[in-house]
């Protein structure tokens, strides 16, 4: 079975923030876009990412053995 991937958007980067999320995401192997916003001051970039079979594991860290 193939396995499935969504757009993760990161909306209204600087010009820098944008730079390194592409820059991080491509190191990575990650489809990546960037588009600029209609403010024409910050970007949008949309990275193509796997989706997991499974949902998040709750935290433990607040939980005691002794609760049960």
């Amino acid at each position: 079975m193939a396995m499935k991937y969504s757009w993760f958007h990161h909306h209204e980067c600087t010009t820098d923030q944008a730079d390194e999320l592409v820059e991080k995401y491509r190191a990575r192997g990650v489809k990546t876009e960037r588009s600029l916003n209609r403010d024409n001051i910050t970007w949008t970039v949309s990275a193509q990412l796997p989706e997991g079979d499974n949902a998040p594991r709750p935290s433990r860290v607040w939980q005691s053995k002794a609760w049960g």
